[in-house]
């Protein structure tokens, strides 16, 4: 009951800020305004771009980022208690901070889900005439690596706020994840547009499956692999950051106690 207390208060406390609300969905209108009229203006009428026609490009730009408005980021939570020493009454509370953290960051994607990406869904659906395939059997296929994609996003956001415990500064840790999101997910270039070879390597980094293949799925397009095997890169990923997590955490932990945190 602890834990869906820290969903419900981070999803009231999003609610609140009815002003970043309304900037956060202008922001994620430009850029689906800018990258449809990028991707209309390069791919031809009459052919296809790395495997997408026209159509499906404009599709692809709007879904994508709608996934990516979806998933919430809480990149102070943790630095910020670290910084300040809250870190250490929370060590002492009886809940698990990483769950608590995970709670929270579920509660705001939730938020995000509901009051932004799916009316953006809708509006866009219409004014960019966009056509999915949308049947129960895409449904079902698309909504477990929705939930994966957004776990090993949480994990990897989780693992850069961990290094709070170990630098006074993690925000250029944010500025290259950041970049390295915006290139290699697929939130704005589809994978298909890179070399075979970078395609292949980026198979094995959690990059493409945060965005680009719960896209895919959206949009019915045949992934690089069959789909038990796709899930089961999804929970190898996701075992490796965990164990990534866990092992950066506790060395924090230790490291906080030794520094007389």
């Amino acid at each position: 009951m602890a834990y869906l207390k820290f969903i419900s208060m981070s999803f009231q406390r999003s609610i609140s800020y009815r002003v970043e609300y309304f900037l956060s969905v202008l922001n994620a209108f430009l850029y689906i305004f800018i990258f449809t009229s990028v991707w209309r203006t390069l791919v031809p009428e009459t052919a296809e771009q790395g495997g997408f026609s026209k159509s499906q490009m404009v599709a692809y730009a709007v879904l994508s980022t709608l996934i990516k408005a979806s998933f919430a980021r809480n990149e102070s939570l943790l630095a910020s208690r670290v910084r300040s020493g809250e870190i250490a009454a929370d060590l002492l509370k009886p809940f698990s901070f990483p769950l608590m953290y995970l709670c929270d960051t579920l509660g705001a994607s939730l938020y995000q889900l509901m009051s932004r990406a799916l009316p953006l869904f809708i509006f866009c659906y219409f004014i960019f005439d966009i056509r999915i395939p949308v049947d129960t059997g895409l449904v079902l296929r698309f909504l477990p690596a929705y939930a994966l994609s957004f776990v090993l996003f949480f994990l990897v956001s989780f693992l850069i706020s961990s290094m709070a415990f170990y630098f006074v500064d993690i925000f250029p840790f944010w500025i290259f994840y950041a970049a390295l999101i915006t290139l290699l997910s697929g939130a704005i270039i589809p994978i298909d547009f890179f070399p075979p070879t970078l395609q292949q390597v980026l198979l094995f980094t959690p990059f493409p499956y945060l965005f680009y293949f719960p896209t895919l799925l959206l949009l019915g397009k045949p992934l690089a692999m069959g789909y038990d095997m796709f899930l089961l890169r999804y929970v190898i990923l996701i075992a490796v950051m965990g164990t990534l997590v866990a092992l950066s955490y506790r060395g924090g932990i230790r490291r906080l106690t030794i520094a007389g945190g």
